[in-house]
């Protein structure tokens, strides 16, 4: 059996299982996520290893940044999902006042999600635990960059998950095209910007919607008023979580003039102060995942002038924490996103340049601004376009539920994280219910079109007017009532030829 086939029958199983209605009740749902919480417990201890073996990272950042950052995207969708299930009533016009209009949340079907290798729990669990919400079925396939940890992943989402609704498969590149083939009815994929563009030309041919989230090149203004110190604390632990492997890390500095000097010493500092002397020593500072993107970021080290760090060891795929200063705006390290430890730094004194430097490249995932400059951070908002603004922190914006977390052109398209993920698999169905009775004031909507009197009130009732007072959600607000037996009155008192009215 080729992979091709393989994998459709896998999805016409889930297909089935989608057509039976099983994922629809708010029951079955909340026991899938109460299992996706005990799979976590259960997998911990081995993850860590598995983590360790592919990146040695440390147990407690992939705790931190991983394994609980899903948990608590896990219990905040628990804690809402009965809401987000519900049907959301919206505000009717005049002509529809009586009547039920309401969206009805429904899932989009059988989905596909691609994981990525650099949080392997989080940015395959997440998204599952939003399909899952929405009533999905899914099949989730993690980065077979990151082998130990994808083991793991497959391993205890088959022993906890319901298999007729949810299936891991693992695989590298052919693996990959051979689910691009099919039909889903979402894709959802986590990378590079190169792939993600395959994905997307894959799903162009059955116009399937997809979530990609992607990169780039996050940029960090840090201006005159900030408190340097901080700032250069914040920063460099932004880049050196997961040693600089992360789509929202910070990818370049723009400093101003007067502080460039004292940031790049405070860095040092601070890159110090987390990880010792030597950073190769400790235990806390993370490998880079393979031999490519080891030669690949060392390669980049040469396109600026060393200022902190700029050490190597290819045997252990070691790359110090680095701060570059001097690099052409041509080079590869400001061309092409970094994902890794090596961080450019570069002076401005004229804000403006700045802006329109980041306005000239593609838009970043997260755009970072340290400053006490209310204008300035004003400015930023209206001036870059980006998936996130975080203002005088990095990365936290990814803890609070509530910001949907997405890029925006190049680096991404959709959102996830809380709600914003349920919405992602599910489609708002429009309904309107319509009483079967009072029958009298629809008439005048009927041809024939015959008498002036008729025409005005058909126009005075369809035209909007944005200060009319509006029906609660259950569309039977008092207006309503009264605008609506105005109407019917109307209707009887002035009946038509063939009409069902009053004579």
């Amino acid at each position: 059996m080729s992979l091709d086939q393989e994998y459709e029958k896998i999805k016409d199983e889930l297909q089935s299982s989608f057509d039976s209605g099983v994922t629809l009740t708010y029951e079955y749902r909340i026991g899938q996520l109460k299992k996706c919480a005990a799979m976590i417990k259960a997998m911990e201890k081995e993850y860590f290893e598995a983590v360790q073996k592919d990146m040695r990272k440390h147990p407690a950042e992939t705790n931190g940044t991983d394994l609980k950052f899903t948990e608590s995207d896990l219990g905040y969708a628990m804690k809402h999902l009965k809401g987000w299930m519900a049907d959301q009533y919206v505000k009717t016009d005049l002509v529809n006042k009586i009547d039920q209009a309401y969206l009805c949340p429904e899932p989009k079907g059988v989905i596909v999600i691609f994981g990525a290798w650099n949080y392997p729990v989080q940015l395959a669990l997440s998204p599952l635990i939003g399909a899952i919400c929405a009533g999905c079925c899914a099949v989730v396939k993690p980065s077979e960059v990151a082998p130990c940890a994808s083991a793991v992943m497959k391993k205890y989402f088959d022993l906890f998950l319901d298999p007729l609704c949810y299936r891991t498969i693992e695989g590298g590149v052919d693996t990959a095209q051979a689910l691009l083939r099919l039909r889903w009815d979402h894709i959802f994929f986590t990378g590079s910007v190169s792939v993600g563009k395959i994905v997307a030309r894959a799903a162009a041919e059955n116009l399937t919607p997809v979530t990609l989230e992607l990169g780039g090149k996050c940029p960090v203004i840090v201006d005159e008023t900030t408190n340097v110190d901080t700032a250069a604390k914040r920063i460099i632990w932004g880049k050196c979580v997961n040693a600089g492997q992360t789509c929202i890390a910070p990818d370049y500095v723009y400093c101003h003039k007067k502080l460039v000097g004292t940031l790049i010493e405070r860095m040092k500092h601070h890159i110090a102060d987390m990880y010792g002397d030597d950073p190769e020593k400790s235990d806390c500072f993370a490998r880079i995942i393979n031999k490519i993107h080891f030669n690949r970021l060392k390669s980049l080290i040469s396109d600026g002038t060393v200022a902190i760090g700029g050490k190597t060891n290819e045997e252990t795929c070691y790359i110090s924490p680095t701060v570059l200063t001097n690099p052409g705006l041509d080079s590869k390290v400001m061309t092409d996103e970094i994902f890794g430890p090596i961080l450019p730094v570069l002076e401005y004194e004229d804000i403006q340049t700045v802006f329109k430097y980041i306005r000239s490249k593609e838009k970043p995932l997260v755009c970072y601004v340290f400053s006490n400059n209310a204008k300035l951070i004003d400015e930023a908002k209206k001036k870059v376009s980006s998936g996130t603004l975080d203002v005088n922190d990095c990365l936290m914006h990814m803890m609070v539920p509530t910001l949907p977390f997405g890029g925006v052109g190049h680096s991404g398209i959709g959102k996830y994280h809380g709600k914003a993920t349920f919405e992602e698999f599910t489609h708002h169905k429009s309904v309107l219910h319509k009483p079967i009775g009072m029958e009298s004031v629809n008439n005048l909507r009927y041809p024939p079109y015959d008498a002036e009197w008729k025409m005005n009130l058909i126009y005075s009732l369809a035209y909007y007017k944005p200060n009319a007072p509006t029906a609660s959600a259950n569309g039977f607000a008092k207006y309503a009532v009264t605008s609506t037996m105005a109407g019917a009155a109307f209707a009887y008192a002035y009946a038509w030829p063939g009409a069902s009215g009053g004579q």
